[in-house]
This record gives C-alpha cells, structure tokens and sequence, in this order.
C-alpha cells in the first residue's frame, strides 16, 4: 500500500461529506478540509469539517445543533457560515472554509494594519452575537479566522454545552487556558464580559507576540490552569505600544471596569490603526 492510499484510508468517513484531508486541531476535536454534498446547494468547492472527540449523546446533539442554529441565525457579515450539524457515530458539522487561516496561524504573515482589522472585525462579530443573546465562548486567535477583505470569527464553544454542568476547569487545554478569563476557570458561565477578556487577550497575543502568562505549561492542562489562577494577573508586554496596551487594559480589567460592549472594542481597535 502506498502512503497516498494509507493517508485515504486513514481519513474518517463524515457521512456524505468526501473527506480530503485534516488542516488542524480544536477544542475537544478535529479539523478537516472536506467537499460537501451536493443536497446542501451550496457553491463553495471545500468547506471545514470540526469533528469533536469522544461520544455525543443525542439530547447534547440536540442542545449543540441548537447552538449552531443560533449562530448561523445571528446577521453579521463577520460570522463564519455554519452549513450542517450531524450526529453519524461521532458528533460533526461543516462551515465556511478558510484557506488564508487564522491569527494563531495564518497562511502568509499579516502586517499589523492588517492584523488590526482582522480583530476589529472580530470583535463586531462577538457584538453581534451578544446582541442576540449569545456568548461565543471560546475567543482565541485560532477562532477568528483571516479574510480577503478582513476576518470572521468561527467555533463557538461547544464543548460547554455537551458537558452541561461540568466546570471549564475540566474542559479547557492548556493552549486556550491564556485566552480564558480568570472568572470561567473559577465557574462563572460564559458573557458578554468573559468575551471582551477573551478578545484582549487574543489582541494581546496577536500585537505583542508573546501571551499575558509567559510560557504555560505543555500538554498538562491543569497545571496551565493552577499558573494562571496564582498568578497576580495577566502581565502586558512592553512590546505594546502605550495606545495598545491602554485597549488591551480595559478588555481585561476588573468586572464592571472593562468596556460595555464588544462593538465599543472594535471602535477602540479601528483608533490603533489611526
């Protein structure tokens, strides 16, 4: 057998999606580059498949697929298209593909106008899902995917709803632990507010190159988690620019000190390009 054929067979049957190959990891699941059915009508020749690890039960499949359906509800030219859930063995659902990346590895690297305007758009995107009634959840830069004209956010955090109760401590890997707010590791439920931490954090990252915690913890998540509830609080770097570093300061300052709305963040990112 060639390793051509190994790779085809290696690849998971997703219904009737063609499965072409992975183009990276998530949350609790995995990413891969597929061709959709023809009965979804749609024109784009690949979308992105997110297959989440372990079982689903039918009742999460239902409270995820609900999930989804609000989020491709919400009216926002800045939200990825979510085309079709399906529960098949494992739990899957295919989106907009995305073939310049994300801010945690885009496919060319981004000048910092640029990378501006891909988290302005970002952050309009969260604002419009606030103002829905939605908490997206999980705001990194491996959610806000790069666009020709800007950026989209993606992958809302579903992993909260297929393990109703369960605290986010239990949840999170040690690569997002940087971009989740203090208050969700310690069990407050997902807001407009844990947002807004989560877009500064990802506004952090993405301008200074380095994360608010220094070098966390590999592969043990909740050591990861333990460095981050010790320490003192989210450190900037001086690689900052004082007008930077006064945007990032109000997302992730104290409850009730940080900016009211997502929008009021992206005005506050479109100044940084001025």
């Amino acid at each position: 057998m060639s390793l051509r054929d190994q790779r085809v067979r290696d690849l998971p049957v997703l219904a009737d999606f063609e499965v072409v190959r992975p183009i990276g990891d998530g949350n609790h699941g995995q990413f891969f580059l597929a061709r959709p059915p023809a009965r979804l009508g749609i024109a784009d020749e690949y979308v992105a498949v997110k297959v989440f690890a372990g079982q689903v039960t039918e009742d999460a499949y239902r409270r995820g697929a609900r999930e989804l359906r609000a989020f491709a509800a919400v009216d926002s030219p800045y939200l990825a298209t979510v085309y079709d859930a399906v529960l098949d063995d494992r739990f899957f659902y295919a989106m907009e593909y995305f073939p310049l990346g994300s801010l945690a590895s885009p496919a060319r690297p981004l000048e910092r106008a640029r990378a501006l305007t891909v988290m302005e758009h970002a952050a309009l995107a969260i604002d419009a899902l606030h103002e829905a009634g939605l908490a997206h959840g999980d705001v990194k830069p491996a959610n806000v995917m790069i666009t020709e004209t800007g950026g989209k956010v993606s992958d809302l955090g579903l992993a909260r709803v297929f393990a109703a109760g369960a605290t986010l401590t239990g949840m999170a890997p040690e690569t997002s632990v940087e971009f989740v707010d203090p208050e969700l590791l310690l069990g407050e439920p997902p807001s407009r507010a844990t947002d807004i931490w989560g877009l500064g954090a990802t506004a952090h990252r993405v301008l200074a190159g380095v994360g608010l915690y220094g070098d966390l913890p590999e592969n043990q998540p909740l050591l990861a988690i333990r460095t981050v509830l010790k320490a003192d609080g989210p450190t900037l770097s001086e690689r900052l620019s004082p007008a930077e570093a006064e945007v990032v300061s109000r997302c992730l300052a104290p409850l009730g000190q940080r900016y009211e709305t997502a929008q009021a963040v992206a005005q506050a990112i479109a100044g940084l390009r001025a």
